[in-house]
């Protein structure tokens, strides 16, 4: 072989070499560029998973305390609906609403608990109603209990006419504020009662209407048995002397007894 034809043989070599590593660079390079993206989308995938999982987990974190939170309502929902049987509907009184009426003086109502009972026994038998069970069952305990303190109007000639439901249906009161004063008048559904007819009309809170209540219900001094009428006046004027010359009033077997906007007793009006 001459001179000549080695140095062909030589660049040809030299040639395909360069050939070679020139294809080779380009095919690893597509290569880096196709798989870039791949593993771009697989880290993508990669997150959006873990990012579902731990977005499950936060719903299930979620679910965990809001099923806690909602099972802790539905019991305290379960037990408020037990005591919200003693609420009181504005719509089912049948005497309704009277926001206008001016508040002139106050009447404290007492009721003699015996002869209340009597009445509930000989209509309802064994089966008393819950809103007297407390007052009427088996262990009776109770003499003079308070009926209500009612806001009056000078101007009323009937009961329609003095203030009633001033502020509307009003909700539920929380059982602990009605729980104080059940030793006094022995029943939540009575008490919350009067708080919405009466109460709301002269009070801004019920627990400051309670208190009210209570309090001039235990500044008295009352008769143990039931009374006649006037033999009733005569024992409250004879053990009360702030009582001396107020004229009060009696029905059935309730007392009542009224005040001036002051809390000093008063003549009753003409009723």
């Amino acid at each position: 072989m001459n001179r000549k034809h080695l140095k062909w043989i030589r660049l040809g070599a030299l040639a395909l070499l360069a050939a070679y590593f020139y294809f080779s660079q380009r095919w690893i390079s597509n290569d880096k560029i196709t798989e870039k993206p791949q593993q771009q989308q697989k880290r993508n995938e990669e997150n959006s998973i873990r990012g579902e999982i731990d977005q499950s987990a936060g719903k299930n974190h979620d679910v965990f305390f809001n099923g806690k939170a909602d099972h802790d309502a539905a019991n305290t929902n379960k037990a408020s609906g037990a005591l919200a049987d003693y609420d009181y509907i504005m719509r089912d009184d049948a005497i309704g609403q009277n926001a206008k009426a001016s508040v002139d003086y106050y009447m404290l109502a007492l009721s003699w608990s015996p002869a209340f009972c009597d009445s509930q026994i000989k209509k309802f038998g064994a089966d008393l109603p819950p809103s007297a069970q407390q007052q009427c069952g088996t262990q009776r305990q109770y003499g003079w209990v308070i009926h209500g303190l009612w806001p009056q109007s000078r101007s009323a000639r009937g009961t329609a006419d003095h203030p009633r439901f001033c502020r509307g249906d009003l909700p539920p009161l929380d059982f602990a504020v009605i729980e104080k004063y059940l030793a006094d008048s022995p029943s939540a559904t009575l008490l919350q009662g009067e708080w919405e007819k009466h109460g709301a009309c002269a009070f801004q809170s019920a627990d400051a209407y309670f208190q009210k209540q209570q309090q001039l219900f235990r500044e008295l001094i009352l008769p143990t048995q039931d009374m006649e009428r006037k033999a009733l006046f005569r024992w409250m004027k004879r053990h009360n002397p702030s009582l001396k010359n107020a004229f009060m009033q009696a029905s059935r077997h309730e007392l009542f007894i009224c005040y001036d906007l002051s809390w000093t007793p008063i003549n009753c009006p003409s009723r």
